[in-house]
Formats: C-alpha cells, structure tokens, sequence
C-alpha cells in the first residue's frame, strides 16, 4: 500500500462514521429542520417540480437542490424519513472531508491533508450539521471543492504556467496537476453555481473569497488570474434557470424573494451587543474543540504572511478564506449557528498547515502565546455575560446542552483533556503524527458524547413524533389544522398534512371559519390568552410547554 493510499484510507474510515454515527436520530424540532423535508414530502407524493410547495405555497427562497435530493434517496423506501432526509447532508460531508484533504495535499502534502480532513470532520459544526436536512453541507461541500478548483486555477494557467510567484511546485501537486486537465477554471464557476443551487446567493461566497484572494495578493496579474472574463458569464448562464423560471412562475413572489430574503437577510445590520458578540459566538462553537488551538495558529500564519517567507502564499490564500467567511457571514442582519460552517475548512487546513508544516520546522512555532489565549479566555468570559444580562438568563432550552449526569461531565472532559494534552506534548516533543491520532481521538469522543446525550433530551423535550401520531385519532374529520405558538413545518412533516401557522385572533378566526371542521394547536399561554371559546381535544407537552389540540365550541 502505497503512503498515498493509507491517507486516504483513514479519511475512507473516518469521514463515513463521523457522518454517520446515529443518523436520522434527531426529531425535526423547528421550522428551520423541517423545511426541505417537508419540501421533500411535495416533491416524493407531486412528482419533480421545480417549485415544490410549502403547505400548499411554492417555494421561492431558496433553489430545491437538496429537497430533491433527499427524495431520490427517499424513492426506494417509499416515504420521506428523518433518516432519508438527513442522507444527502451526510453525503455531502463526507465529500467535503475528501475535498479538504485533495485542498491540504495539492497545498501542504498527503499528510496536512490527512490532518485537515480529520479536523474537519471533528468539529462540532460539521458533526450536526451532517445529520439535519438543511442546505448548509450541500453548499460547503460545493463551496470547498471550488476553492480547491480556485487553488489550481492560480497554480496552473491555460498554457501551464506557475501563476503564484515566489513558490515552488511540492512534488505532490506537481503530480495532481498533470491528472484530469480539465479547466480548473471551469470548476471553480461550475462549483460556484451549484453552491448557488443548494442555498441560493449565500453559494457566492467562494466568488467573495477569490476577489478577496486578488485584492490581498501583491503579485502582479492577481486579478487575471481569476478569469473574469470567460468565468462570470458562464456562472450566470449556470444560475440564470432559477431566477428566469421563479420571475415567469411569479414574478411578485420572486421580487419579494429577492428583497426580504436575499437582500434584506443580508445586509449589515444595526450594532447591538449582540450582533457584535455573535460572530465571535458562533465562530467558537461551530469550530469547538479545534477552536482552542486557532489562536497559537493563527500567530504563526500571520506571522509566516508578514515574513513572506516559504509557503506564505498558500497560508495567505486560507487566511484570507477565513477572514472574508467570517465578515461577509459576520456583518449579515441574520444570524444563525450553521452560517458559520463554510469557516470549517480554511481553520481546519489552517491548523494542518500548522501540524505538519510549521511545527516540524521552526521552534517558534511550538511556542503558546498565553496572552493570547488569555485575552480571547477573558473576552470570552465578557461576551457570555453581557448575552445572559442582555437576554435574561439562560434560553428556555439551554440546559438541554448541558451535561446532566457525572458519566458525560467524565467523559466529555476526559476526551477534551486528552485532546489538548497530546497536542501539547506531541509539539513539545516534535512527535506530531503519534499527538494528532491521540488528540483526535480525544476531539472525537467528545463531540460524540456530546451529541449523543444532548439528542436524548432534546428529543424527549420535541417529541413531535408522538405528540404527532396521539392527536392524529382527533384530526380524522378535520378539514384545516391551525398551529399557534408551536412551528408549523415539524408538525406538517410527522403528520404529512398541510397546516396554517396562525400568530394573532384575527388570524385564529380567518381560518377556524373556513367550511369543515377546523381544530387548531395552541400552547398554553395562547390558549389562555385567546378571546374564543375552545373545547379541549387532547392536552400534551412539546418543546418544554404544555400545548392544546382544540376545535371551538
């Protein structure tokens, strides 16, 4: 077996069970994770529609890349799961740990490659978000494999140049790059687009980056190097389909799309203390636990980038990935967890440049900057407390996250600890391969554990499957069901029947009035607060609050 070939095969062991592990065990709890199941749930009873409908609207936010996906997996079982819908995010994760490693061997070697696909694949944002039928690993497995493409687009024009000055060809891309000579121009755009088709204009994003690239780098002919020219048209023919077919579909529907949804939701929003910690926030735990050693990284890199020393190019090219992600998700009016994924890759190529690079050569390297990790410990601290005064205390769901037992505060600290201390000791020792199996043993475990007892409680707090499949006895006769208070789209997908999300009595009243019986799904609070009178159908608990399936009297 030959040295390439044991790289891969850790990646071909690792990537699927990572992705893997308790796939399809986690409930649809929100609108956000039912979303394109539901869609899914259109497209697998309708046939293949272009716009598949939302409880009865089409669906204009976003291109229905991956609902059709997860129904073509769905297709041979007959019905849309919780474990088909979350099939193709997995897929994708998997891929985009291959497309990290291809990016950190044609950059770095095999083995940063090895290093940067195994970080990866042991963060906390890639561990969730491979299980949830959301866009987002559909998009950064496109995004990543762009910038892949991106890369070699700078290392080898169209009359094979080197593009990149003051750094030389390693003898492993020097090989990749002799293999499959299609344009990696061509990829990059083509990549470009179907990051578009799996979210929209947040699939951009590698556009921002290579633009970002040019403005950075002080070679001459940067910005030729991008292709512009032959490369944005063929970009817009690739995403022209969905904006041309949404305006002749509904044109005011699309025009509203594009403005609340794709401007509005994206454009700087007002400074708060909570828009400012946010990034930062999120940042931490969608990179958690590799998060703890960015620090020591990122001195080295941009130390490294000042020194224009060997390799500056290629650490300056994921630095910049890295920055132009965290300001263009950053400063966005909407923030969300998950929109922080596509910072995944560039940390963790970072961090494998590091491992395999810096450390085996320089002393410096290994060396912690302590007041670095104390001012980000201290910032940390800060920013925790000012989110708790800001937003009154711990959210309704938070101790769902929390460890609840002895055993998971063991486990989950002995695998934090055994991630830090091999890392430490194996850059001291300058013994990187032996640290980094240990240490991402330990990152593994964690994540692990910490997935696997925070999905008990939070499936016993948003067991919508049984509350579902209790209060359908009741919904037999039922022409509209109404849902206040409780998200519309969990409901729609475990009861596989449409229903009208409601906010005020006007609302309440339009559609309980509608010919046929009409019963609605209240909480608690709301049905207290409600000028009507209802008979009471069945009493539960969902999503930590008493809720109410009610018809009025």
């Amino acid at each position: 077996m030959t040295r390439l070939s044991r790289h891969l095969l850790w990646i071909a062991a690792a990537a699927p069970v990572m992705a893997g592990v308790e796939l399809g065990r986690r409930i649809f709890a929100n609108n956000d994770d039912a979303r394109f199941a539901v869609l899914a749930q259109d497209v697998f009873s309708q046939g293949l529609r272009f716009f598949p409908e939302l409880n009865g609207a089409p669906y204009y936010n976003k291109p229905a890349l991956l609902a059709w996906l997860i129904a073509l997996v769905s297709w041979p079982g007959g019905d849309v799961t919780q474990l088909t819908a979350a099939l193709p995010s997995a897929a994708a994760g998997v891929a985009t740990a291959f497309a990290v490693w291809a990016l950190g061997r044609d950059m770095f070697g095999p083995e940063a490659g090895t290093y940067a696909a195994l970080v990866t694949v042991a963060t906390q944002g890639f561990f969730l978000q491979a299980r949830l039928p959301l866009p987002d690993m559909l998009m950064t497995c496109f995004i990543t494999a762009g910038l892949w493409q991106f890369w070699r687009m700078t290392q080898d024009g169209a009359r094979g140049v080197h593009l990149v000055a003051g750094a030389a060809r390693p003898a492993w891309a020097e090989g990749g790059l002799r293999q499959a000579r299609v344009a990696p121009w061509l990829g990059f755009y083509g990549c470009v687009a179907a990051a578009f088709w799996a979210k929209g204009p947040a699939g951009f994003l590698p556009l921002a980056v290579a633009l970002g690239w040019a403005a950075a780098t002080p070679h001459a002919g940067a910005w030729r190097r991008l292709r512009l020219g032959p490369g944005l048209p063929v970009l817009a023919l690739l995403v022209a389909p969905w904006w041309l077919l949404a305006l002749a579909a509904d044109g005011a529907a699309i025009r509203d799309t594009v403005v609340v949804d794709h401007l509005m939701w994206y454009l700087p929003q007002t400074l708060t203390w909570k828009s400012v910690t946010a990034p930062l926030r999120n940042s931490f735990g969608i990179l958690f636990p590799w998060v703890l050693v960015l620090p020591v990284v990122a001195v080295n890199a941009v130390r490294v980038v000042r020194a224009r020393g060997g390799g500056s190019d290629r650490v300056r090219v994921l630095l910049v990935w890295a920055l132009v992600t965290l300001v263009v998700v950053g400063v966005s009016r909407q923030q969300r967890l998950r929109y922080y994924l596509p910072l995944v890759p560039p940390v963790a190529l970072l961090i494998a440049w590091w491992l395999a690079s810096a450390v085996p050569r320089s002393r410096e390297a290994a060396r912690m900057p302590w007041r670095t990790y104390a001012v980000g410990a201290a910032a940390l601290g800060v920013i925790t407390a000012g989110v708790l005064v800001a937003g009154g205390g711990l959210p309704r769901d938070a101790s769902l996250s929390l460890p609840a037992s002895v055993l998971e505060v063991l486990v989950l600290a002995g695998g934090l600890l055994t991630m830090i201390g091999a890392l430490v000791w194996g850059v001291r020792e300058r013994r990187v391969v032996r640290a980094f199996a240990v240490a991402w043993l330990g990152s593994a475990v964690f994540v692990l554990g910490a997935y696997h007892w925070e999905v008990e409680r939070f499936n016993a707090a948003h067991d919508f499957p049984r509350v579902s499949q209790r209060m359908k006895p009741a919904l037999q006769d039922a022409s509209v069901l109404a849902t206040w208070g409780v998200p519309e789209l969990p409901l729609s997908f475990y009861m596989n029947r449409r229903v009208v999300a409601v906010e005020t009595n006007a609302e309440l009243d339009r559609v309980m009035s509608r010919a046929g019986p009409a019963v609605a799904i209240m909480t608690e609070g709301v049905l207290a607060s409600s000028r009507e009178r209802f008979a009471v159908l069945v009493n539960d608990r969902l999503a930590l609050r008493s809720v109410s399936l009610v018809r009025k009297e």
